[in-house]
């Protein structure tokens, strides 16, 4: 019966979101109000997270300073980046934002450097990492606020060498229910006709952030960003 329960739960917070956010987006004319929609979905995999039982959160690894998942390739989609562009560019001052575009323009070369297949298993600190922290905390994307693992240590030697296997440090309780807000808000988007191609997180940030005409172009429900920006790019 738990295992029937749980199984239940996760259909129904991946039902809630893609509704509720499906409602959201029929009301969508300007980009601020698409901003609004977006933080809804955010905030609905925050307060997931929260209202997860204090006993799985309390096997959670993750602490302030833990930034081993920070390394690794962020596939995305196009909402997730913009709803991150929004963030830096309404929190920053144009000095910071100048170099945060510099940090995102050395990642996106870095990237479009390697040989197919070697982003999956390439490791480079995040170009919005600062002193272990997310410096865009609030405007992380969804993958960033769904994963989270019982042992850091694995994370760590995970960072090292792509071999080690991180899922064995996965929560399934926990991980079962994020991802279910997670895709059901991809879902959301995908169903109201919005570019739903997976993005190097970095590289189309980069574009965002550079390229005012991908914003339009989205919200005309064209493809966001160019196909060098893909996460699959390279293969």
């Amino acid at each position: 019966m738990p295992a029937r329960t749980s199984v239940a739960k996760r259909f129904q917070l991946f039902d809630h979101a893609v509704a509720e956010l499906g409602q959201r987006l029929l009301k969508v004319r300007q980009p601020a109000e698409m901003m609004t929609a977006l933080r809804w979905g955010m905030d609905e995999l925050d307060s997931t997270y929260a209202g997860t039982s204090a006993g799985v959160r309390a096997k959670v690894a993750c602490r302030a300073g833990c930034d081993f998942c920070c390394h690794v390739p962020v596939d995305v989609q196009a909402h997730e980046v913009f709803f991150a562009a929004d963030h830096i560019q309404v929190h920053s001052s144009p000095a910071s934002l100048l170099e945060i575009i510099a940090r995102l323009a050395a990642h996106r070369g870095r990237v479009a450097a390697l040989a197919d297949g070697e982003r999956a298993t390439s490791r480079s600190p995040c170009a919005l990492l600062h002193k272990g922290s997310c410096s865009i905390y609030a405007g992380r994307p969804e993958a960033c606020r769904s994963h989270h693992t019982s042992d850091a240590a694995v994370c760590a030697a995970h960072m090292t060498d792509p071999a080690v296997n991180l899922t064995k440090v996965y929560i399934p309780a926990l991980r079962a229910r994020m991802f279910a807000v997670m895709l059901g808000l991809d879902e959301a988007i995908e169903a109201a006709g919005y570019d739903e191609r997976s993005y190097d997180f970095g590289s189309a940030l980069h574009e965002a952030l550079t390229n005012s005409l991908c914003l339009v172009l989205w919200l005309r429900r064209q493809n966001a960003f160019p196909d060098t920006c893909l996460a699959d790019a390279g293969a």
